[in-house]
């Protein structure tokens, strides 16, 4: 068999199988064959294929991608609706996909950026970085801090630029359909004329008809039952019992400790006042990371000799960091790096710095970009308060942070036993000494005590909890305070008897009555309207008064009158010699309005300045343009194969 095969596959056969197998790994490569592929994306964009079905666009959004996109709106959306966020409705899955369909339109535009070879200067990067309030002191860029604020979000300059640099890529797209988007003044005058469009209608109150009532039969009653028992149902109910952790109400057995509290202060002291400044300046000569031993000692030689002509006497430190300093933030300043806090620079420049008196200057210091002069410039005395005036807020801020730790402590514990057995909440409670409380019954809309917040009935009645009983995951109802929950006890909702509210049934027939024959009422007045008669006849006949409303807008000052203005907007203009259109509006239950369209009068838009219409008209281009770059990623989404793995989100 195996030399029918070689047989076989030893002329031009072999060679297309070859050259087949040969083609397929320089695309996936031989490691597909050893090694099997774990996806770990949440969604992938696939373009057009290029050859034979391969070297399209590909483009994947990692989970991990996307989890920090929703921390951070999470976190957006927690402080600016403070405690009226609810965390378990943000974890909805219409959320997370909400979230990453951004995600999905960004890497789209950047896709077809990269396809039209869209490249951005870089001066159009350094000055969006340059515009960044965070990297601001006194309103001008300040590379100190820029360095300082990317250090402590672990980034380097490099990767934070390929990030402002992608960015901008994905904003250019959109943004240039929006400024290529234009509004005619034709349309601009007919949209003015519209919006500011006054209509002069009048209307009539009807009043209320109550019919004769003769009581409603057995009969009826259960026709009235039966037909609408969906009415009459008791709501499906929850109890359960609960654990609640409050990191302001844990018990604190440490004091405060004096040097503790000292340390503390020395680290806040800014907070009292101004605390003392070191101002420094520096000349540094760069060393490559891939210097040689000889170019470092000559480095090092340069940074020596420096360092002996600014000790000279008369010597002018800025004039020599200007002429032979590497450091172009620095450079132009005189090498002035400003006041300088320890942890800046790193522990080997605080060593030396920080143990210098004023007007003294450094031998170099080797750091990772080569050696610094340093010139311990001047000391500013701070005039912060003393310890003893703020310890008391101190010591309060020390134990709030120890209540905090040990908030995080038992609530980690917590978690992590309720994880041994998810459908036990007793034992976990027990074993932390932690007070189980329970509740009566509540419904998914409302509820006492701590069932009356939103969240902790959203988790009770998740199917998670309500039907397999498991423990529910921390529920966050405050700063530091969270609930975890067990339901205890699930009533579905169920028909009431119909003994039990048999006069709620009467209540409700005659209520029907009632709305039947005020409807019916209004609708012969309107149908009298329509043959001719006047709005003023009508009134008069039902002891009605007409009620003029001349030059009412399409927003009215109050919600029954809006009502009349929507309605009103909605009919046609009055035809001169034709009867004016007439309606009914519905105001309320078992209240109508008879409404008549008088005269209708357009915007005037004499009274447009020429920068009100200018700005009008940006604005409105702005809108259309807007709506174009949304249609524009619609239609790369079919252009693109768009997979997302919602198991992962």
């Amino acid at each position: 068999m195996l030399q029918s095969i070689r047989e076989k596959t030893s002329g031009w056969i072999a060679v297309v199988i070859l050259g087949l197998v040969i083609l397929t790994m320089a695309f996936f490569g031989i490691e597909s064959y050893v090694v099997g592929g774990v996806e770990t994306y949440a969604a992938k964009i696939e373009g057009p294929a290029k050859f034979l079905g391969y070297g399209g666009q590909e483009r994947e959004i990692s989970t991990a991608e996307f989890r920090e996109r929703f921390d951070r709106v999470r976190q957006q959306e927690r402080t600016a609706m403070g405690e009226a966020f609810d965390p378990t409705s943000f974890e909805s899955l219409q959320k997370k996909r909400e979230i990453l369909d951004q995600l999905v339109d960004e890497a789209l535009l950047g896709l077809v950026a990269e396809k039209e070879g869209l490249v951005l200067p870089k001066s159009a990067v350094q000055k969006e970085i340059m515009g960044i309030q965070a990297f601001q002191m006194a309103g001008r860029f300040d590379p100190k801090q820029y360095q300082l604020v990317l250090g402590a979000q672990n980034m380097t300059p490099l990767q934070f630029e390929k990030l402002i640099s992608a960015d901008l890529i994905q904003r250019m797209l959109p943004e240039e359909l929006m400024a290529s988007s234009f509004v005619s003044d034709a349309e601009l005058d007919a949209y003015l004329r519209s919006s500011r469009q006054t209509r002069d209608i009048r209307i009539i109150e009807l009043p209320p008809v109550l019919p004769a009532m003769t009581p409603p039969t057995e009969a009826q009653i259960k026709a009235w039952y039966d037909g609408h028992l969906a009415s009459y149902r008791s709501p499906e109910q929850v109890a359960i019992e609960y654990v609640e952790l409050n990191a302001a109400a844990m018990p604190v057995d440490t004091v405060a400790d004096e040097a503790n509290l000292r340390e503390r202060y020395e680290s806040v002291k800014a907070r009292y006042g101004t605390v003392e400044q070191r101002i420094a300046s520096h000349i540094l000569v760069k060393v490559d990371e891939k210097a040689t031993a000889a170019q470092i000692a000559a480095a090092q030689a340069k940074a020596t000799d420096l360092a002996a002509k600014a000790r000279a006497p008369g010597a002018d430190f800025a004039a020599l960091a200007r002429a032979n300093s590497d450091d172009v933030g620095s450079k132009d300043a005189g090498g002035d790096l400003g006041p300088v806090e320890k942890g800046v620079f790193g522990d080997e420049f605080d060593k030396v710095f920080f143990a210098m008196e004023p007007g003294q200057v450094s031998n170099p210091v080797r750091l990772a970009d080569g050696f610094h002069i340093v010139q311990y410039r001047e000391r500013v005395a701070g005039n912060a308060k003393p310890f003893e005036e703020v310890r008391a807020e101190l010591e309060a801020e020390m134990l709030e942070s120890e209540r905090e730790r040990i908030f995080n402590d038992v609530a980690g514990q917590l978690v992590d036993r309720i994880f041994d057995d998810p459908t036990a909440l007793a034992p976990a409670a027990k074993a932390l000494n932690l007070p189980v409380q329970r509740t009566g019954l509540f419904s998914a809309t409302t509820g006492e005590g701590i069932a009356a917040l939103p969240q902790v009935r959203k988790a009770a009645f998740a199917d998670a909890q309500k039907t397999e009983r498991q423990v529910s995951d921390p529920i966050e109802i405050g700063s530091n305070h969270t609930v975890v929950v067990h339901v205890i006890d699930h009533r579905p909702a169920a028909a009431l008897p119909m003994a039990s509210i048999r006069d709620r049934i009467i209540n409700d027939i005659n209520s029907d009555r009632i709305a039947q024959a005020t409807k019916q009422a209004a609708e012969q007045l309107l149908a009298r309207a329509k043959k001719g008669e006047t709005l003023d006849a009508i009134a008069a006949s039902i002891g009605r008064t007409v009620i003029d409303l001349p030059g009412l807008q399409r927003q009215a000052p109050n919600p029954q009158l809006q009502l009349a203005a929507d309605n009103a907007f909605r009919q046609p203009r009055p035809v001169a010699g034709k009867a004016r259109p007439v309606s009914l509006v519905t105001a309320g239950p078992n209240q109508f309005l008879l409404s008549e369209v008088v005269a209708v009068k357009d915007g005037d838009l004499s009274t447009l300045d020429a920068k009100t219409r200018a700005d009008l008209k940006k604005q409105f281009a702005q809108m259309r343009g807007a709506v174009d770059a949304r249609a524009f990623v619609q239609a790369l989404r079919k252009q693109y194969k768009i997979t997302v793995a919602e198991d992962r989100l």
